[in-house]
């Protein structure tokens, strides 16, 4: 039982149910110790208006991000401010040379009592009101969230696609040059910036950095392992025989030569499924579903009829394999609400289907993303992210070479370290990285992560079971100081830390014994 005296528990206010969870989401996403709606003498409020703070909250210390531009103003009447409305990209630091951005709707209070405590340029991100433990927020955290994570989640089928889907046979049909000639989109490499890749990482810092200057240190339980302090996850999706039969060949030789173990994602039913190769692959990692025949319908079923395909794409995988098939990505990347849901009606325990950006939807013919590179529960499931843009996009769509993507991911993946976030790639071996020609670009891609004793290697299916254990241990927060109750094993992988400051290289942290 690990104590932290000089702390008290996160108390979160709010005035609905859905702001409750959300704001549950960013506490739980650091692991902080928190309550919901009580009074804790002392401890700091956390709440989306003003009215939510009770006069038994008065002393302690109070932050509040407004949930519109209406609650902006009553808080800023309530203490005498004004309030600015723009829009603005907020750029926030999350570690030595890594920043973080959103751009979104500012409120910006001022006035005699207005003290900025925190800044992003020009622009105010944190205000206290002098005089007072009040601390007002310009960004709402509340809706910035929802819209982004799962408003990204939505994604509506352009009539081009409609269209293509309708036809009486397979899209893969029609000749490749033709299909990629129509998304080729190499202007998109320009809009392929962190703001876009990661946005929900802005609005989480922040909610962590006004916590911390507003209240003092904050215990957190770490994202990775003791001595770990990011993770990479290899996937595959073998679109097609040639794939199967021959690409993942030269993928295996560079993983299995710097001991990586990969996901790979399989249709069931849209071309043979030799026990061979299904062996090769079962045997160098995990085996996920990939739909039935990867025609692109599925996001146009109802979700009884997606619950059904994909229960019967997992049940023959698992026939085929003798191994418990647990993840499933959807084709093209599809997602949405009643997609992943049908995936964990269908019985799987994970869902990587949805980019946290990309530059063009297949199916939207748009980008794309849920602005997030960390995992996040969804529909009783385990959402994971494609954190890292997918060779697809990058070769096929931008019009890179293999050499020049490479150059991008490696870049990518250097900033999502400096986050302590997975970089979770997306690598199919029917294309370019699955001929001979491109093998030494591939391990060129991979050997960095493989030596370096900081990055945990992951399959797909050990990042959702590490995420899920993490998630189960919780600060016990009943007399006041939290507590951390687990078993001796648990304690000794998980990284607990004292979050003591925020400055201009992030969070300042110190370990807990």
């Amino acid at each position: 039982m690990i104590q932290v005296s000089q702390t008290r528990p996160v108390v979160l206010k709010a005035d609905s149910d859905t702001e409750y969870n959300i704001l549950r989401e960013y506490a739980d996403f650091w692991k902080i110790p928190y309550e919901l709606n009580t009074s804790i003498k002392g401890a700091p409020i956390f709440a989306t208006d003003n009215a939510t703070a009770s006069d038994e909250s008065r002393g302690s210390p109070l932050i509040i991000s407004p949930n519109g531009t209406k609650e902006a103003e009553r808080i800023g009447r309530s203490y005498g401010l004004r309030v600015s409305v723009k829009n603005s990209l907020i750029s926030l630091p999350a570690g030595p040379g890594i920043n973080v951005s959103v751009r979104t709707d500012v409120y910006e209070f001022s006035g005699p009592d207005a003290e900025p405590l925190l800044k992003s340029g020009n622009t105010q991100v944190l205000t206290k009101v002098r005089g007072d433990k009040v601390y007002l927020l310009s960004l709402n955290l509340v809706g910035e969230f929802s819209q982004r994570v799962y408003g990204g989640l939505e994604e509506s089928p352009s009539w081009k696609f409609r269209m293509a889907t309708r036809l009486p046979f397979s899209y893969s049909a029609i000749p490749r040059f033709l299909r990629e000639r129509s998304f080729r989109r190499r202007e998109g490499l320009a809009e392929m910036v962190y703001e876009k890749l990661a946005p929900v990482e802005c609005l989480r810092t922040l909610f962590l950095a006004s916590l911390v200057i507003a209240s003092g240190p904050i215990p957190r339980i770490g994202f990775w392992r003791q001595g770990k302090s990011y993770a990479l996850v290899v996937s595959h999706d073998v679109e097609g025989a040639y794939g199967l039969e021959t690409g993942t060949a030269q993928l295996l030789e560079v993983e299995r030569s710097l001991r990586i173990r990969s996901s790979w994602n399989l249709p069931s039913d849209r071309y043979p499924l030799s026990v061979h190769s299904l062996d090769k692959l079962k045997n160098s990692g995990e085996i996920g579903a990939h739909d039935t025949k990867h025609d692109g319908r599925l996001a146009f079923l109802n979700i009884n009829e997606k619950t059904r395909r994909l229960k019967e794409c997992k049940d023959r995988l698992e026939h085929l394999t003798g191994r418990h098939v647990r993840g499933f990505r959807a084709p093209l990347l599809q997602h949405s609400q009643q997609l992943t849901e049908s995936a964990s009606r269908a019985g799987f325990e994970y869902d990587s289907s949805c980019p946290s950006w990309e530059i063009l939807s297949p199916t939207s013919l748009r980008a794309h993303g849920v602005g997030t590179i960390f995992p996040f529960e969804n529909n009783g499931i385990l959402e994971i992210p494609v954190s890292l843009p997918q060779d697809h996009q990058l070769i096929r769509i931008a019009g890179q070479r293999p050499s020049a993507a490479v150059d991008l991911l490696l870049r990518l993946s250097s900033w999502i370290r400096g986050l302590a976030g997975p970089c979770v790639l997306l690598v199919h071996p029917d294309y370019e990285f699955g001929t001979p020609e491109n093998q030494p670009e591939y391990r060129r891609l991979l050997e960095g992560f493989s030596k370096d004793p900081m990055c945990e290697i992951m399959t797909l299916g050990e990042l959702s079971d590490w995420w899920r254990l993490r998630s189960r241990n919780h600060w016990r927060t009943g007399d006041d100081h939290p507590r951390l109750s687990t078993s001796a094993e648990i304690q000794e992988e998980l990284r607990l830390e004292l979050v003591t400051g925020y400055g201009s290289d992030g969070f300042i942290t110190e370990p807990l014994s």
